[in-house]
């Protein structure tokens, strides 16, 4: 029998207030749209975008930052929906969110140990044992106890992210959101986190929602890949299956822009046109404004899921009632 997932995520929707529509005019922006998807333990889910594709916006809902308005989040046996916060205070126990800039992440008049300390307290665990606790999280994260007297400022960025993951371990949590971590750093210090978050996960048994727009990172520590456009999923797919045979124009795109050599065999795939507005969404399929493929059906009628592989979906006209893989041959010739 398949073990639950860890995190199942149906119809999910999010909308966000527009201050332009005045006090008698409330208007609102759909910023994700009807979004489904499975986390399951011990994996790493890759969320890939453009920025203001709506990746964050997402993990801000699951975690209960934002509210949603329509939609179900289940965790380990529990539905949340808008009405019920004890669920959503159960799942925010069980989750961490380790975010992209780490200085503005941690205050900078508080101490490294102050920062890690923080979680601890709230939990009523007594002094003593939050320095002994800190010490030890410290020295998981690779962050050497000298440093624990230094403020945000005052040292590295690769150091204040060790903080920050460090931090984020106080509570043990059994799911960590990471929303783009290594952005913020040098290439020496990325890969150094990404080691870290490798070695954390093992020792751990941790599951990792990651949010990115780094194909390549993706490919590198990544078991599940989601391919988010405009606030809607546009491809999902297992790791391997995706970076072997991405289908979606859009997932094309971005997987042909990747320096890294073997990821992408075909030529360079470029978008014209910037990321559409959310407040005026593209009528019918929303990334046919930028795609070179389109069919006329595209303009005006929005795909669905269609399977088409072990695990893998694409939302795209191009497959729907033929051999998807035709495409993807006749793309790398």
């Amino acid at each position: 029998m398949t073990a639950p997932p860890l995190l199942r995520i149906r119809n999910l929707s999010v909308r966000f207030a527009d201050r332009r529509g005045g006090i008698f005019r409330r208007r609102s922006t759909l910023a994700i749209h009807d979004i489904d998807l499975d986390i399951q333990a011990g994996e790493t889910f890759c969320l890939l975008g453009e920025s203001g594709s709506g990746k964050t916006t997402l993990a801000s809902a699951i975690l209960g930052l934002h509210p949603f308005h329509a939609g179900q989040i289940a965790h380990n046996g529990s539905t949340i929906n808008r009405s019920n916060d004890t669920a959503h205070q159960r799942l925010r126990a069980d989750c961490q969110m380790v975010f992209q800039s780490p200085a503005a992440s941690l205050n900078p008049h508080l101490t490294l140990q102050q920062s890690i300390e923080e979680p601890l307290g709230a939990k009523g665990m007594g002094s003593s044992r939050r320095r002994e606790t800190v010490c030890e999280l410290a020295g998981l994260a690779g962050l050497s106890e000298d440093l624990l007297g230094r403020r945000p400022g005052e040292v590295s960025g690769g150091q204040n992210q060790r903080a920050c993951i460090a931090r984020a371990l106080s509570t043990r949590p059994k799911l960590l959101v990471l929303d783009e971590p290594l952005t913020a750093l040098d290439a020496v210090a990325r890969q150094q986190i990404v080691a870290l978050l490798c070695r954390l996960k093992e020792a751990f048994r941790l599951t990792y929602f990651l949010i990115t727009h780094d194909l390549a990172l993706a490919s590198q520590i990544g078991t599940h890949v989601a391919v988010m456009y405009l606030g809607t999923l546009v491809e999902q797919a297992p790791a391997a299956s995706f970076f072997a045979h991405p289908y979606h124009p859009y997932a094309q795109a971005l997987l042909s822009s990747v320096l890294r050599p073997g990821l992408w065999q075909g030529e360079r795939i470029v978008l014209h046109g910037e990321l559409p507005s959310l407040r005026r969404p593209p009528d019918g399929c929303v990334f046919h404004p930028r795609c070179a493929r389109r069919l006329a059906v595209c303009t005006h009628t929005a795909p669905r899921p269609r399977m088409v592989g072990g695990g893998h979906t694409v939302c795209c006209h191009l497959f729907n009632g033929r051999p998807a893989g035709n495409d993807i041959r006749e793309q790398r010739q």
